[in-house]
């Protein structure tokens, strides 16, 4: 069955005399029935994670800013909109960890990016005896230490 739904957007472009490339962007938001919720807690928690990050991340202009303009607490309230505030908090921090610490790797070269990697998994694996200077490991020890091993797994 063929669909109706007209994209929201072409782009078509010729290479050569005999090759044209066209592709469509459908209307994704639109073909969506079901209603945008927003967590409660959303604002405060977003905030909260926020600051959590731009302390452990001690990120510098204009890093802060691009950051800020993520709005993963946001994002993470969009997607678990029934969450209480702990555990919206667990995830928005986590979201913008991660965006963060891509951001970060991006940077890096090969050597230094496996040292991040053994240096977080050594924060998650020990959060309270493992020591390190890094920002992404002590940021991966923050976070742990938020969850307090109250998360059943």
């Amino acid at each position: 069955m063929a669909s109706s739904v007209t994209p929201a957007a072409t782009h078509t472009s010729i290479h050569s005399d005999f090759e044209t490339t066209r592709f469509f962007l459908p209307d994704l938001v639109s073909d969506c029935h079901y209603p945008l919720r927003l967590n409660p807690d959303c604002y405060p928690v977003s905030r909260a994670s926020e600051q959590w990050l731009l302390d452990g991340a001690r990120l510098a202009e204009p890093k802060a800013t691009a950051f800020m303009g993520l709005h993963a607490g946001e994002l993470a309230a969009a997607c678990y909109p029934d969450a209480d505030a702990f555990h919206l908090r667990v995830c928005s921090d986590f979201l913008n960890w991660l965006f963060n610490m891509d951001d970060w790797l991006d940077e890096f070269d090969v050597d230094s990016t496996l040292g991040m990697r053994e240096c977080c998994m050594s924060a998650f694996r020990d959060p309270i005896n493992f020591q390190t200077e890094k920002h992404g490991g002590e940021m991966c020890k923050s976070y742990v230490g938020l969850l307090d091993y109250k998360v059943s797994l």
